[in-house]
């Protein structure tokens, strides 16, 4: 029931909302239905690029009537400030994420099996300890954490600092130069992922390419308002940035990234003090480790947060995509 009244609810916001445009440019950013409500104004009903709301310069001197609008981060595109050379190798390490077992599991390595050899490819185990003794694969390491395992995840901020701690002796030993993290359920579309990752990866001189990447500082991004009401948050940022300017925040969807092996293991190895939904926590300490983050070309992957009837392994396929996700 209270499912079906938020998506009433919703359709009806949809009805009387209203196109928002980026203030500065006229670029189309998406619906909303903004409203004044106790001294402070609400926007209900939006998806798309998280919002900043300015006040843009009137031509028209006006004492009673100021008009406010709303505007966006650009693209992350930062310079690199720190870690190693970057690497000269090609060979990706694959994490597979997955709490599934018996067939579920021989599907997914099946899926996996003609992407890399098996030498690169571990499995990261989030499910029972009994599931995990019967994986067949000796490349599989449990994660141990509770913290990972959550049901609601961004309202308890699920964490990836066990996944994190459990891999780094992983990528230590087998010193790949690049590192491909990803979710059971975000499978490759073709057979030489690896090899375009690393091509891209080296075209954007990135230590990081995550999907949907956004700066989210200062905007009306759900998930960094959530946490940017504990104070810590932004103190947290401040304290360890080896950039100048005020801290960034940013957010990327988790489903799926690909690393430099040192950004990476820079990312492990660095202990938050706080809780931090790994969808934020992930990208926003990479950029201030002082390693560059970039967004993937969406083009090139059919990627939903929702399982559709359109998303499809099949339809990936069908369409060039690199990869697919969700594949339940």
């Amino acid at each position: 029931m209270k499912n079906l009244i938020h998506r009433l609810g919703l359709k009806l916001i949809c009805l009387f909302s209203t196109e928002i445009r980026d203030c500065t440019n006229g670029k189309r950013l998406g619906r909303g239905l903004v409203v004044g409500w106790g001294g402070s104004a609400s926007v209900l009903g939006y998806k798309g690029r998280p919002l900043i709301p300015v006040f843009p310069p009137q031509k028209r001197l006006s004492f009673w009537k100021q008009r406010f609008g709303f505007t966006c981060h650009p693209d992350p595109d930062f310079p690199r400030v720190s870690g190693e050379g970057k690497p000269t190798g090609n060979r990706v390490l694959n994490l597979v994420v997955t709490h599934r077992g018996g067939d579920a599991f021989r599907a997914l390595k099946e899926a996996w099996r003609r992407v890399c050899p098996e030498e690169d490819l571990w499995f990261v185990f989030g499910g029972s300890r009994e599931d995990f003794e019967s994986l067949e694969t000796a490349r599989k390491v449990f994660v141990d954490d509770p913290q990972m395992r959550t049901r609601d995840h961004q309202r308890e901020k699920q964490s990836y600092a066990g996944l994190l701690k459990a891999v780094t002796p992983i990528i230590e030993r087998e010193a790949p130069d690049y590192v491909h993290l990803c979710e059971y359920d975000h499978l490759p579309a073709v057979a030489d992922l690896n090899e375009r990752q690393v091509e891209v990866m080296r075209a954007e001189r990135a230590d990081l390419l995550a999907h949907y990447l956004v700066r989210t500082d200062g905007t009306n991004h759900p998930i960094a308002l959530s946490h940017e009401s504990d104070p810590a948050f932004a103190r947290l940022w401040s304290s360890i940035t080896r950039r100048d300017g005020s801290p960034a925040v940013f957010w990327m969807f988790g489903s799926g990234s690909c690393w430099t092996r040192d950004a990476f293991l820079a990312v492990a190895k660095k202990p938050l003090g706080i809780r931090c939904y790994f969808e934020i926590h992930l990208p926003t300490l990479a950029h201030h480790q002082g390693f560059r983050i970039r967004c993937w070309d969406e083009k090139k992957h059919l990627i939903t947060n929702l399982p559709s009837s359109d998303v499809t392994l099949e339809e990936a396929v069908k369409r060039g995509a690199w990869t697919v996700h969700p594949v339940k």
